[in-house]
């Protein structure tokens, strides 16, 4: 009975539009079925000693952490950050979150944080790069920087390029483009860290910390040089 209900699945999901509703319900069928999810968790427990969990990644995976995403992707262990995480307390020596936070509701994030506290060890740090409000709202000022103009040229030519290069279309862009639901700057973040539980906050440049295992993690290959960094906010905090 298995074998010829996966033989169906397989069928189906050879077949048409990979983001058509049929299809992603036969590949969340195919997923509990084949225990994908409950495999993926166990056997990465199994092999290390240092848990790391990487939230939201998509496509960027992380070796050597646990790589979950709400997204169906292959090798990603499906979770919604936002509901409680399938963790006991206290799992996770370090979590990290690249562009993610901004996507959901602010009381989901906060949720989330909260979340992050509770599966992480006493003395686990927690690492979050989000867009930066004060970036984003400092290219509206009248006299822009030589690397402002550089961002603001690149956004414009890269998201928005039905229209000439100007602070509105950026700033709009970014609160409206990609499903972006909140947008923090380093106090209001920090603030929501804090609240999780989190102390010692800080700033960290987006490729460097003080902890090696969560440096050069940023996906800073699809900016040019510097401008994923002058975009963002990096925070990390410890439990």
């Amino acid at each position: 009975m298995i074998a010829k209900l996966k033989q169906h699945l397989l069928n189906i999901l050879g077949r048409g539009d990979p983001a058509h509703p049929y299809i992603v319900h036969a590949h969340r069928l195919r997923r509990a079925v084949l225990r994908t999810d409950r495999r993926l968790r166990s056997d990465y427990f199994y092999k290390t000693t240092n848990p790391k969990l990487h939230i939201g990644g998509g496509w960027q995976l992380l070796e050597g952490w646990l790589n979950i995403d709400v997204d169906l992707i292959p090798g990603v262990m499906r979770m919604n950050a936002t509901r409680r995480f399938p963790f006991a307390d206290e799992t996770f020596q370090y979590v990290y979150s690249e562009h993610m936070i901004e996507h959901v509701p602010y009381k989901k994030g906060a949720y989330m944080l909260q979340e992050c506290y509770r599966v992480m060890r006493r003395g686990g740090v927690i690492r979050v790069i989000t867009p930066d409000l004060s970036a984003i709202l400092g290219l509206h000022s009248r006299e822009r920087s030589a690397e402002q103009e550089r961002y603001l040229h690149w956004f414009c030519q890269t998201f928005v390029p039905e229209r000439a290069p100007s602070s509105a279309s950026a700033i709009n862009a970014m609160f409206r483009l990609w499903g972006h639901q909140f947008i923090y700057d380093d106090q209001t973040l920090a603030d929501a860290m804090r609240f999780a539980g989190f102390n010692s906050v800080i700033r960290c440049p987006i490729s460097h910390s003080g902890h090696p295992d969560l440096q050069n993690l940023a996906n800073e290959q699809r900016y040019p040089e510097g401008l994923l960094d002058f975009e963002s906010v990096t925070l990390e905090g410890i439990k």
